[in-house]
């Protein structure tokens, strides 16, 4: 078994598991990072894959291609899902916004590495005249203000788990491409409503980047040697919620399929 790569999903996770807000489950985390045991796609993330297979043509080594959901299959009303349907829409705004912004593709799904640290761009593109990454989202999270994962745009700047990411491939982007501060764009579309898009530039201040370089990355580096050396270290957390909706409760000792008490104090 080998030591994970500090990616954003990683950095997301032990930022949860070290949240006492998230208090995000150990036995999740090691499962997930350091076994690696693969988990069913949820549809959402189905629907996500299938959107970004047709609006980039990219998939990655060794993974299947994305059909879409059928309805009334084997007779002679079989289609498309409303929901998939929706995505052929978006697919077609995508390609138009690349088209009139004059965006030209660079590289698709660019594994990027340094130090021990990775992550998977969607897109390295020229955009503005500038070298850029793009990130598609496809949400229904559109305009979600409450959400820690929604993409209400003014709110975003309070959701600092979004923001790993484009501080994240900024970090690796200096350090592997010689790019310093390259141009961060989220591409987001709506999964209810296909006419609807928008595109964010993500200004990340320098002080947010070294703070990310000097204390995220090297600490995070740091907990995966730990725990790499130590499993027994990461902490399991369970409750009757978070282990019924688990990928990897089949397999999980700590689990428990009843309500735990609870305890508050007044």
């Amino acid at each position: 078994m080998k030591k994970p790569n500090l990616s954003q999903s990683v950095l997301k996770d032990y930022v949860d598991y070290y949240d006492p807000n998230t208090n995000g489950c150990g036995k999740q985390l090691w499962f997930r990072h350091f076994e690696k045991i693969a988990t069913p796609q949820s549809d959402v993330q189905k629907l996500g894959i299938y959107f970004e297979y047709l609006a980039t043509g990219y998939l990655r080594d060794g993974d299947p291609i994305p059909e879409p959901q059928m309805v009334y299959k084997g007779t002679a009303k079989e289609k498309i899902s409303a929901d998939y349907e929706k995505v052929h829409e978006s697919v077609l705004l995508y390609k138009k916004m690349i088209e009139e912004h004059g965006i030209e593709i660079v590289t698709k799904g660019e594994y990027m590495f340094h130090n021990g640290c990775s992550g998977i761009s969607d897109l390295r593109a020229k955009f503005d005249g500038e070298e850029c990454i793009i990130d598609l989202k496809y949400t229904s999270l559109f305009d979600d203000k409450f959400s820690e994962y929604g993409w209400h745009t003014e709110s975003l700047v309070y959701k600092p788990k979004l923001l790993l990411q484009p501080t994240h491939y900024k970090y690796l982007a200096k350090n592997m491409l010689g790019i310093d501060d390259i141009p961060f764009y989220f591409f987001i579309f709506h999964s209810k409503d296909p006419e609807k898009a928008k595109i964010i530039k993500v200004n990340i201040d320098e002080a947010h980047i070294q703070l990310h370089e000097q204390s995220y990355v090297n600490k995070m580096k740091k907990y995966i040697d730990f725990h790499y050396e130590n499993p027994d270290k990461l902490e399991a957390r369970p409750s009757y919620l978070r282990c019924k909706e688990c990928a990897f409760k089949d397999i999980c000792p700590s689990k428990t399929s009843v309500p735990l008490i609870e305890e508050i104090y007044y």
